[in-house]
Formats: structure tokens, C-alpha cells, sequence
């Protein structure tokens, strides 16, 4: 049915910061502490996505202030070359500050308020209170901590106590390949000029890292300035570089005033509101790590951004950490934070091209398991020979690289970079390929990560699958004329199907999936890569008993893995078993500053868990922007604004009493739009334009939108005919209602 509709456009907020009140609704999100919090899991946590310090009690008079820089890596691999990367390039621990009490601490009341990106509070001791403000400069690389004390309990000073420089990993029990002679790197230099005081820890290959510190006294109030300056290499000067932050900071009287304004911008690019207070607290706080994590000009997200701890993983991993760490950025309207991942796989195109074989490196690229920043992680020929390589890497990765295409249109990044690297990707997989003697394309012994070997593993063939099929759909929108299509669509057609048994896929060929598997590596031509979907009726019952038989083990999943399944749940419509998985996420592992363990620190879980609620509330693949596609039942009230889709759309919408009311649209580079939605009727209306073109199909309670084409910078509302305008973003809780995360009897 074709209609045209004109009606001028009814004027709703076109952008978020005009309609929330940002200061009230996200002190609504604040940690808040009655104790102080006893480890690494319970601190309060800063960061600027190069610097962090996480703060929490060492003892019973002396507060700990960690103190971590994310690119400082060891540089011994020359030194040390049949050593593995994880003691050779691993990330070291700088150390931190103790603060040390008169008295003993009986308390405290600390809040931190991620709006603003700083943490303050008053601790209490048997002398006195302690109070205290800290943030990490949003745009210096440089850590504020300012201090009051009561008369009794008057800080006995700070203390900087260096860490070992060695590799974490190390001083972990059960690895196994530790090497036999390892030493720490030379002892620490200690100086002092100009009133700042020099921790230098050199390294054994000439470079170096140094923390600089400076105590400020004024009126009875105290200020430590921290810097971390670093050298891998030798060839600079760590101690000028912190000295330089340290006294830019100084005299820099706005510092504050830009830390704040940093944030408060990057808050309002996307705005979601939930009726459970405890899920829309941990949404609001995983964007906040994400931004203290990483930045565009920072280096990539690994798994434990600026806070050190003890840990056996110093370093990148590419089978599921990496992916999934990023997988928020585009929905949340936050591509910038890409950057860093993206802009490392183009500088470090040559060590990608050099991580597989040499007979394959005139067109082949590849990335193992873990790597340091350099993505040094070779694939070699005996890995392959015995079938132990886990050759889909690269490529599970450039699909959230092609995600930046898909959701910004990009079109020069990707033809420029995206489809360069996602050929030499998908032609590392193509050499592995046997025909047999019908023609069919088989993969042969591969690692399915974190479970078995297995001839036609399916993590490999959907990785392929995907990588083909965007590869001949670019080429095509983009009219390339590449002389590989043919032989892309040849493979394509005549790759052997995805092996699937009694209880679903399968792990590969002949390996069935029928003991606990944490990883969903065999199902990712369901999630993430949708080659499998609930839009195709013949694969609902495959999906279905894939997922069940998946979980059915539970012994060995892990709080990843709960995200796995809340999003193919997601992806189902089934927003109340989505729902559940990330309740018993939140219930089973997430701790109370948000972040995740599983031996050390592991970022990447909480954020995929974003990227689930994301899910629950906008789904944009398969040319369709999904609204509200997965909400739980129990949700009655919800609303977001300025969430991204794919083909670079906006998208605001708002439930209210279990119905869909309002959608709103920005198209930001034209193209036709596709919606998807529950609401029965509506009417249409767009600020360019009196007449909008449009067909409508209903299928399956759902009311599909298609408007041909829009205009650059158009905006389309679709108002629901029971539509009641709500006078402010944000709805009365019905779940968790005095709920904060922190430590706190809430």
C-alpha cells in the first residue's frame, strides 16, 4: 500500500541536552560507598583512557590510591625472544599512593559521580574525618587529589610505593610457561628539582617510566598531582614528559572547568532511560568506563584500562575481549572511542600482514589469540599443520570495524581501509580451503576458542561466511569492479553448510557441543553476524534449540557468556528471558564498582552487557531499525534518544504503559529507511518536506515502515494515535528504586 501524507512537522526535542535535566537525572546514576571499598573490585575508579587511579582501603589506617597508565608495557622481547608475549610485552603495574591515618578507620560516606567524572567523600577515623575530591583530567594526562583533615587527624603524608616491574603474569600460580630466568627490570631512580618529586623505573632495553608527583599545601588543604610519563624504547625523555603534564596542570586555572564540559558532552550524544534503576545505574556507568578505558588518540582497550592489578592476562586478546569491549561504542552514538581499535589496525597493517605465513603475505593478513599494542601474534605454519590455530580472529574483529561503515556510511574509510584489510582477512581463510570431490569448500582442523579442534569449525565458516558476503555486497554498492568477486560468490555458493546435529550447531564437523562452553564461538552466524536470524522463519527452531542446548551446560559459563545469551534472546524478540540473563549477570558476577573478574581483571563483560540492553532497545540489522524489539514485559515505561542505527540514523523513541508512543528519526546521510515497529497506527510527519512517500506492511504484530528515501538531515516522527506527550525524559522507578552501585547497604 503506497500513501502520502502531508502534515506539517509536530516540533518535539530534536536533542537530548534541551529536554534533560543532565544534573539531576545523572546524579540519579552516582556509586555511593558507606565503607570504603577493601580491593581492586569495591574501589571507586578514574580514568581519562590513558591515566586511572581506583581508591580503596589498605588497611586499617592508610587509604590506597592505584595508580595505572595503560600503554606502559615492558620491552624485553629482544632480550628474551623464546619467551611468550605476556612476560616479554606485558603491561607493568606502576604503584600506587597510601595515604596514612592518625587514627583507625571506622567508616566513610564517598559518592562518585560519573557526570562529572570525579570521586569525593569523607572517610572517618577514631582522630577524626578525612576528606577528599579526585579526578583524572579529562584532557591532561594528569590525576588531582585534594585533601582535608580535621585537626586530630591530620594526614601523615603521602607515600609512593613503586610496583615490581615484571610481568603480572608471573606472580600468578598456575601458568606454565614462565620462563626460567626472568629478573625484574633495574631498580627504581628516585629525584626531586623543582619542587616535584621523580619515581624513574627503567627498563631493561633503555626506555623507561616515570611517576612525577607534586604536594600542594594551602590553608590546611592538601593537593597531590600525579603524571606518569613513558619511554618503551629510549628514545625520550620520561621524566620531562610527566614534569611538562604536571606543570601545564599548574598553571592551567580552567582545568577543572574543561574536565567537566568534556564529560558533560560526551553524556549527552545518547540518552536512555529504564524503569529499573539498578540496570539504568550500570548502562550509565559502563558508557562512563568506556570513555575512561579508551579515547580516539588512546591506545586500544585491553583488559584492565587504566586500573593495574594483579592479573595473568598483561595484554590484548582477539577471540572475544577485543570485540566485545567495543561493541557499545556504535549504538551509544560513540564511534570516536573506535577509533583507537581502528586506527591501531591501520598503523599496525604491516605486523597483521606478518602474523600469517610468508607465502601468503602478498595478500593474507591474520592476528592470533593475544597480543601486545604492536598486534604482533603470529599464525605459524606447525600451528596450522596440527589444526590448533584460531584463524577467524581478524576477521570476527573487522566486522565491528565494518560496523563503523554501517553505522556512520564512512564510505571512504571503507574503501580506503575497511575493505582492504577485511580482503587480505577473509583471503588468510580462503588458502585454508579444500574442495572435495563434489566441489564443496571445507576448512580444515581448527580451534573453535575455549572449547575442541574441529574439522568445518563453525566459529571459522560464519566468520567467512560474513567476511564474503560483505565483501561482494561493497563491491557492488561501491562499484569496484574487484577481479576477486567471482571467486568470492564461486566460494560463497559452494561452501559446505554450517554443521548442525540433533541438538543444534554443532562446534564443527563431527564435534557436537556436549560439555560446558563459556564461549559462543560456534554461534556466531547467529550473534553477532545475523547470517542466521529470527527474521527467517526456517531457522527459528535451529536457533532455538542451539541456544537451549548452549546453556544447558552451566558449570563453566562465565558472565560473558550471559551477555551471549541475553542478546540472541534479544535478537528473538524474547526481552523477558534477555531480561533474566542480565539479571543473573548482575545477580552471579558483575561486582560493586562494575567491573568483572575471572583470575584478574577483565573489562570487556560489563560492556557487552551494554551492548545487550542496547538490544533490548534498538536493533538495526538487515537493512531494519528495529524499536523496542526485545523490551521485557515488565518494562512499562521506557524511552532513549539519539541512539544510532545502522545507515547512520538517530533514533529517540518513548513507551509509555506497555505502548510504543512516539519515534523520532534524523537521517544523517539519506538513504531509505526501514522501520520496524508495534505501534498499530500512527501518523507521519518530517521537518523538510509537506508530503512523505511510504508503504506499510503488518506482519506478525509488527507494522513495517518503508519510506523509500530521506533526506540528508531529516527528521521523521512517527506519533502513535494514543500518543501523550510526557513532560520530561526519565519515569518513576518500578524496580530497584533506592538502588546504587558502590558499596552501600542500598
Amino acid at each position: 500500500m503506497l500513501l502520502f501524507l502531508g502534515v506539517p512537522f509536530w516540533g518535539a526535542a530534536q536533542v537530548p541536552a534541551r529536554e534533560v535535566n543532565w544534573p539531576v537525572f545523572m546524579a540519579r546514576q552516582n556509586l555511593k560507598w558507606d565503607q570504603p571499598g577493601k580491593d581492586y573490585y569495591s574501589g571507586m575508579i578514574l580514568g581519562n583512557g590513558l591515566l586511572g587511579t581506583n581508591i580503596y582501603q589498605e588497611n586499617d589506617s592508610s587509604i590506597r590510591f592505584d595508580i595505572g597508565r595503560t600503554d606502559v608495557v615492558d620491552h624485553r622481547e629482544k632480550l628474551l625472544p623464546n619467551a611468550g608475549k605476556l612476560y616479554t610485552q606485558a603491561r607493568l603495574p606502576l604503584g600506587y599512593f597510601t595515604l596514612k591515618t592518625a587514627g583507625k578507620i571506622t567508616g566513610a560516606k564517598m559518592e562518585l559521580d560519573i557526570y562529572n567524572a570525579t570521586a569525593s567523600g569523607t572517610v572517618f577515623t577514631t582522630q577524626g574525618t578525612l576528606s577528599f575530591t579526585a579526578f583524572v583530567a579529562a584532557t591532561q594526562n594528569v590525576i588531582s587529589i585534594d585533601l582535608k583533615a580535621t585537626a586530630r587527624e591530620q594526614a601523615r603524608g603521602w607515600k609512593w610505593n613503586p610496583g615490581k616491574s615484571i610481568s603480572p603474569r608471573y606472580f600468578q600460580r598456575y601458568p606454565t610457561d614462565k620462563p626460567v630466568n626472568y629478573p625484574e627490570n633495574p631498580p627504581v631512580k628516585w629525584s626531586t628539582a623543582k619542587g616535584y618529586t621523580f619515581c624513574n623505573q627503567p627498563l631493561l632495553n633503555n626506555g623507561g617510566y616515570t611517576t612525577a608527583y607534586k604536594i600542594l599545601n594551602n590553608s590546611g588543604a592538601q593537593q597531590l598531582i600525579v603524571s606518569v610519563g613513558y619511554d618503551g624504547e629510549g628514545t625520550a625523555d620520561e621524566n620531562k614528559e610527566a614534569e611538562n603534564n604536571l606543570r601545564r596542570f599548574e598553571n592551567d586555572k580552567q582545568s577543572l572547568i574543561s574536565h567537566r564540559n568534556w564529560w558533560h558532552q560526551y553524556y549527552q550524544k545518547s540518552f536512555i532511560a529504564l524503569p529499573d534503576k539498578r540496570m539504568e545505574n550500570f548502562y550509565w556507568i559502563q558508557l562512563y568506563k568506556l570513555a575512561s578505558v579508551t579515547r580516539a588518540d588512546k591506545p586500544v582497550a585491553d583488559l584492565m584500562g587504566p586500573w593495574t592489578a594483579a592479573t595473568p592476562w598483561p595484554a590484548i586478546w582477539w577471540n572475544l575481549n577485543a570485540q566485545l569491549t567495543y561493541s557499545p561504542i556504535f549504538t551509544a552514538n560513540h564511534l570516536e572511542l573506535g577509533e583507537s581499535l581502528f586506527s591501531s589496525l591501520n598503523r599496525n597493517r604491516q605486523n597483521l600482514i606478518n602474523n600469517v605465513p610468508e607465502q601468503w603475505r602478498n595478500d593474507a593478513a591474520a592476528i592470533g589469540r593475544s597480543s601486545a599494542y604492536g598486534l604482533v601474534s603470529p599464525i605459524s605454519e606447525a600451528e596450522i599443520s596440527k589444526g590448533t590455530f584460531e584463524p577467524a580472529n581478524l576477521t570476527w574483529l573487522l566486522y565491528y570495524y565494518y560496523q563503523y561503515y554501517a553505522y556512520s556510511r564512512d564510505e571512504q574509510t571503507l574503501k580506503t581501509k575497511i575493505y582492504p584489510l577485511l580482503k587480505r582477512s577473509a583471503n588468510f581463510l580462503i588458502y585454508q580451503l579444500k574442495p572435495d570431490d563434489q566441489g564443496i569448500y571445507h576448512f580444515p582442523m581448527s580451534h573453535s576458542p575455549e572449547y575442541k579442534n574441529a574439522e568445518d569449525a563453525n566459529y571459522t565458516l560464519a566468520s567467512l561466511s560474513w567476511a564474503l558476503q560483505t565483501l561482494i555486497k561493497v563491491n557492488d554498492e561501491q562499484q569496484l569492479n574487484d577481479a576477486d568477486a567471482g571467486k568470492w560468490k564461486t566460494i560463497l555458493k559452494n561452501l559446505t553448510p554450517f554443521p548442525v546435529g540433533e541438538s543444534g550447531f554443532l562446534i564443527g564437523k563431527d564435534v557436537p557441543l556436549n560439555s560446558s562452553h563459556r564461549h559462543y564461538s560456534h554461534l556466531l552466524m547467529i550473534y553477532p553476524y545475523n547470517l542466521v536470524n529470527w527474521d527467517q522463519p526456517e531457522n527459528r527452531a535451529l536457533i532455538s534449540r542451539s541456544l537451549q542446548n548452549w546453556l544447558s551446560y552451566k558449570n563453566a559459563l562465565a558472565g560473558f557468556s550471559f551477555t551471549g545469551a541475553a542478546s540472541i534472546y534479544a535478537g528473538t524478540g524474547n526481552g523477558d528471558m534477555a531480561y533474566q540473563w542480565l539479571n543473573e549477570l548482575l545477580d552471579r558476577f558483575i561486582q560493586v564498582n562494575t567491573l568483572y573478574r575471572e583470575s584478574g581483571p577483565v573489562i570487556e563483560t560489563p560492556l557487552a552487557a551494554a551492548t545487550s540492553i542496547q538490544e533490548m532497545l534498538l536493533q538495526s540489522w538487515g537493512g531494519k531499525i528495529r524499536v523496542f524489539p526485545a523490551i521485557p514485559t515488565s518494562w512499562q515505561n521506557t524511552s532513549f534518544k539519539q541512539l544510532l542505527a545502522e545507515g547512520a540514523f538517530l533514533v529517540s523513541a518513548d513507551r509509555q504503559k506497555g505502548s510504543t508512543q512516539q519515534i523520532q528519526i534524523t537521517s544523517l546521510k539519506g538513504g531509505g529507511l526501514t522501520l520496524v515497529t508495534d505501534m498499530p497506527e500512527f501518523t507521519i510527519h518530517s521537518n523538510k518536506r509537506t508530503k512523505v512517500d511510504f508503504r506499510i506492511q503488518k506482519t506478525a504484530g509488527k507494522t513495517i515502515v518503508e519510506v523509500a528515501k530521506t533526506i540528508i538531515g531529516e527528521t521523521i516522527q512517527f506519533v502513535s494515535a494514543s500518543f501523550e506527550k510526557k513532560q520530561a525524559p526519565g519515569f518513576p522507578y518500578s524496580k530497584y528504586q533506592d538502588w546504587f552501585w558502590g558499596l552501600n547497604k542500598k
